[in-house]
């Protein structure tokens, strides 16, 4: 089973969107570094885990697993 988790700006803060739901942090750093643990542990747990973070030209890139 494959899990993905989408890091995007939403207003002033960063929002990490996992299973339909969002949950918001005050920088992306933040947004980013909750969503890599979280795929950590979803790939830990035998899923296919992958992070994506929408750039300022609104295009998706791979942040977590690196290849």
């Amino acid at each position: 089973m494959e899990v993905r988790y989408y890091v995007s700006k939403c207003a002033d803060r960063w929002a990490v969107r996992y299973d339909d739901k969002d949950y918001t942090y005050p920088s992306h750093s933040e947004a980013v570094l909750a969503a890599v643990k979280a795929a950590s542990s979803a790939s830990t747990n035998g899923y296919e885990a992958e992070v994506l973070v929408q750039g300022v030209d609104g295009k998706w890139r791979t942040e977590w697993p690196i290849a």
